[in-house]
């Protein structure tokens, strides 16, 4: 009876989707444990990946701009990219970018189109990453705790993926490849997450994290990782020079590529758009990092008497060994350029949401929750700001019919506040 009531109700969100897709959006994401509404989820940022507008001088209009001049690209221009890869001398060293121009150039020189297929590659993972997440508590009572859930969901902005392409899509295929890894041990996932390198080169570092924790079978010392902890804290400062010894390695993309993120001008300038941030968004930038550090250490304190199992142990050990992949490669570049502290706060975030259904009527965890919630509503006040600014009206004031016949190209941000 529920599986036809389920399939009826597809039916009319099937027609309603035509009509008005943020409702159907809505509905979707209020429904998010029944998996037959989340292609809705998906068809939804499919359409804003269609009526995109990248932000002025972003990665994301780069892309398009790219795309858009480049009348053709063909197998032969492909191959040349993709060799130059192997050498090491392409601008990234990494196949993601050029084999999605390939594929999209092959049949369409429309950038709209290139921005759909990014943004339905990109959000199917997120959803199987989210739908991972959620099916860790499935049948349980998360009514105090989808705090932890909810900040897995904003762990980067929607935008990201089909403004920045390389770098979001990859963190998700790793995280969902490592996820599993961690709640199934079956290899295949570990070559999932070894697909991470072919999106962004930078990946590699992190699977190396995740073979080594992998061949210890998510288990360590406590002490060992604490010991690693202090380590990495007080001699980090030598890593940097032992990865330019021996950029050579990695070839001529990865050499420019640090040597771009490390130059003095680059860094100055870093610095000095920190000096321009409001209060709310240094509050989020360190609040977002701080908050799963010290609950992550809270949860190991005996005095609160935390019931852990088998799972939560795994999730705990990889979360750490996050945090120490965060700190060497914090070693190398500025505080704002350290994305891999995204790597840590994410799987920190599911350590808590699985272990706090498990201490559903412990007062540590609810003491977190509330601490939590007002850092979450900051965090995604904030990446609404910033992404309105790239959803066209149509998409909440439209439909897809709309588009056909209607050329909008005006951002919420600019159509309601002028």
């Amino acid at each position: 009876m529920q599986n036809k009531t389920i399939n009826n109700n597809k039916l009319w969100l099937w027609i309603i989707f035509t009509l008005y897709p943020l409702g159907v959006l809505i509905y979707s994401i209020k429904n998010f444990a029944v998996k037959k509404y989340r292609i809705f989820i998906l068809l939804f940022f499919m359409f804003y990946g269609y009526t995109f507008l990248p932000i002025p001088s972003s990665d994301g209009s780069r892309y398009m701009e790219e795309f858009a001049t480049t009348k053709s690209y063909t197998f032969s221009q492909y191959y040349y990219d993709i060799e130059e890869v192997f050498k090491g001398e392409a601008n990234n060293p990494d196949f993601y970018a050029p084999t999605l121009k390939y594929v999209v150039h092959s049949f369409t020189s429309n950038p709209q189109i290139y921005f759909l297929i990014a943004a339905l590659l990109y959000f199917f993972v997120v959803l199987k990453l989210l739908g991972t997440v959620w099916e860790l508590v499935v049948h349980k009572n998360t009514r105090y705790f989808l705090s932890f859930f909810i900040g897995c969901c904003f762990i980067y902005n929607f935008s990201a993926g089909v403004n920045a392409i390389r770098f979001p899509f990859a963190f998700m295929v790793f995280a969902y490849g490592a996820l599993n890894l961690i709640l199934k041990d079956e290899k295949k996932y570990l070559f999932i997450a070894l697909v991470s390198i072919l999106i962004h080169f930078a990946f590699s570092f992190s699977f190396v994290f995740l073979v080594i924790i992998y061949l210890s079978k998510f288990r360590s010392n406590p002490w060992i990782l604490y010991l690693l902890l202090i380590l990495f804290a007080f001699f980090g400062s030598l890593f940097p020079s032992f990865v330019e010894q021996n950029l050579e390695f990695f070839g001529k993309a990865t050499e420019s590529k640090f040597d771009a993120y490390t130059q003095e001008g680059f860094v100055e300038t870093r610095v000095e758009h920190l000096q321009v941030w409001n209060w709310y968004v240094y509050f989020n930038f360190y609040s977002t990092y701080f908050f799963p550090l010290i609950a992550l250490f809270l949860t190991r304190i005996k005095f609160f008497k935390i019931k852990t199992d088998a799972l939560s142990e795994k999730l705990y050990v990889f979360a750490v060994v996050m945090l120490l992949h965060a700190l060497l490669s914090g070693s190398v570049v500025d505080v704002i350029s350290n994305r891999f502290n995204l790597l840590f706060i994410f799987f920190t975030l599911v350590y808590l949401f699985y272990l706090s259904i498990a201490n559903y009527n412990n007062k540590i965890f609810r003491l977190l929750n509330y601490v939590y919630i007002p850092i979450l509503i900051v965090n995604i006040m904030i990446k609404f700001r910033a992404d309105l600014y790239t959803v066209n009206a149509v998409v909440v004031f439209g439909n897809v019919i709309a588009t056909f016949f209607i050329d909008i190209t005006v951002s919420i941000q600019d159509f309601v506040l002028g």
